[in-house]
């Protein structure tokens, strides 16, 4: 009888670590994506560089400054230009291009879907919006955690 207990506490043992394990494991699930608000995309890109792909696979590169100012770069057109947050859409409109206002999903920790919402801030603060997929894009000097089928 004295091995039968031993065994069972020494059952009961090993099985509380593996049940915090299996549970740390099922609290880890994968982030889900996130709409970000007003606050939230000044955090994600205000003094940041950006590199991403457009849908049709167009590279781009942007760098937002403190204060506002846009640095602009893609194999087609280069521009500086202007960026903002209005009615929590990211706007930013170019000197030698267009531009627009768009919504942020935040996809992971370092990635982030572009949706263009509308052609002005003007538009933006009317509500006026659509959500057409622009583009793709991780904050550069971390890596990006975009899936590995739509990395940029």
């Amino acid at each position: 009888m004295e091995n039968h207990r031993s065994l069972t506490a020494g059952a009961t043992l090993l099985s509380a670590p593996l049940a915090l394990l299996l549970l740390a494991t099922a609290q880890t699930a994968p982030p889900q994506p996130k709409l970000l608000k007003g606050p939230e995309i000044i955090t994600a890109f205000e003094g940041k560089t950006v590199s991403g792909a457009y849908h049709d696979g167009l590279a781009f590169r942007e760098t937002y400054f403190n204060g506002g100012k846009i640095d602009y770069w893609d194999p087609r057109a280069a521009s500086a230009g202007n960026w903002s947050v209005v009615n929590n859409l990211f706007c930013t409109f170019y000197t030698t291009m267009a531009g627009g206002c768009f919504s942020i999903v935040q996809v992971s920790a370092n990635c982030f879907d572009f949706y263009a919402a509308a052609d002005s801030e003007q538009q933006a603060l009317e509500g006026v919006t659509r959500a057409d997929y622009t583009a793709r894009g991780a904050v550069q000097g971390a890596a990006s955690t975009c899936p590995d089928d739509l990395q940029v």
